[in-house]
């Protein structure tokens, strides 16, 4: 069922990227042009981001990094960038201002793009400069068919044998509504054997860019891009999708341990994913330590 699922999702995936003028994405696109012996750095929104140094930084730039979403507003380029049609009017005519920095520019990102929803709403559509747009993507998804969380850690490891076996078209990723999850296996399809997920905080806490102790580097983006405080991560929530991610991303680790040898680390001791999925052994440097701490 999964399979049949992932190839609806590449017909549409195709249909979109006809219409948008670009291509779907395909691990071949690259041609090795990815190190795929280093670390991915998976870049995602939570506080926790703030507690990195200019060394971890370093160690981040030294491997292949990927950012989700809405990591534009942070200064550091990564190597690829993911963008959904999700964002409001507003978050996205800031962000399209974020992505014509001179450092942006400079050294452009490879887009990978989730195919919109069709119709879709021009003004929820991003608008790459031509840099950027000449090396953007287009890719589905398909989310596993199990309800049942005593079988989910099973489920996965049975679609990595399926993705391994080349039997998944590959512009289509599985999925839990979540761009981690995604870009998690995107990984496992490149062939990476470590992941970290950076600002995978899955906690309450504010964004790394609504963080009081940063609100003043971040003012324009916190009124652009909000977060009530106290609210839980919205992909904690299984109202929109298969499973809480709470759930889900520690299954995905141990389910990628155990079928592929695919190490997958957080970075902080501040994600609450912590409690079971190991903290990344940062080299020559500590592990970032939260902000409370510091002060």
């Amino acid at each position: 069922m999964f399979l049949n699922q992932s190839r609806r999702d590449e017909v549409f995936t195709r249909r979109g990227a006809g219409i948008l003028g670009l291509p779907t994405w395909d691990p071949k696109a690259l041609d090795g042009r990815v190190d795929t012996s280093q670390p991915l750095f998976v870049l995602a929104g939570g506080a926790s981001v703030n507690e990195l140094s200019e060394h971890h930084f370093k160690t981040i730039q030294a491997g292949v990094s990927a950012g989700i979403n809405f990591w534009p507003i942070h200064n550091f380029v990564p190597d690829f960038l993911t963008s959904e049609s999700s964002a409001t009017q507003r978050a996205n005519a800031f962000l399209n201002e974020r992505l014509r920095r001179t450092q942006m520019l400079d050294n452009p990102p490879v887009i990978l793009s989730l195919r919109p929803q069709f119709p879709h709403v021009v003004e929820q559509l991003q608008d790459f400069p031509a840099e950027l747009n000449q090396r953007r993507y287009l890719y589905g998804r398909a989310n596993l068919i199990t309800r049942n969380q005593r079988l989910l850690e099973g489920d996965i490891r049975r679609i990595l044998r399926v993705e391994r076996g080349g039997d998944c078209p590959p512009s289509v990723l599985p999925d839990n509504g979540s761009s981690v999850v995604r870009l998690s296996f995107w990984a496992a399809r490149m062939g990476f054997s470590e992941i970290v997920w950076v600002g995978v905080d899955q906690s309450s806490g504010p964004y790394f860019w609504t963080d009081p102790a940063r609100s003043e580097n971040y003012r324009t983006a916190a009124e652009m891009v909000p977060r009530e405080s106290g609210s839980a991560h919205s992909t904690s929530s299984s109202e929109n999708r298969p499973f809480s991610n709470d759930v889900f991303l520690r299954a995905l680790q141990r389910a990628f341990r155990a079928e592929a040898g695919i190490e997958i680390f957080v970075s902080s001791r501040t994600s609450t994913l912590s409690d079971e999925i190991p903290v990344y052994g940062w080299p020559g440097v500590t592990a970032p330590e939260p902000l409370a701490r510091r002060q």
